[in-house]
């Protein structure tokens, strides 16, 4: 008896962890969704940083004919 319930209380419980584990269409909705989100966060960041890079970049004109 103790034998058969410990059997059914384990394929009770690997029934249940296979079955709460997310579908494939959620899983891909899933990774859609983090890439978006990875997206705008280096957006993000990369516009202003842009910005001060471009800035860094240009050479400065040195007037050197003044006194």
């Amino acid at each position: 008896m103790t034998r058969t319930f410990s059997i059914l209380t384990i394929t009770t419980l690997l029934v249940s962890l296979i079955a709460c584990k997310p579908a494939a269409e959620d899983r891909v909705k899933m990774h859609e969704n983090a890439k978006r989100v990875s997206d705008s966060i280096a957006r993000t960041i990369d516009g202003p940083l842009n910005e001060v890079m471009s800035g860094a970049l240009t050479p400065a004109v040195v007037d050197t004919t003044k006194k």
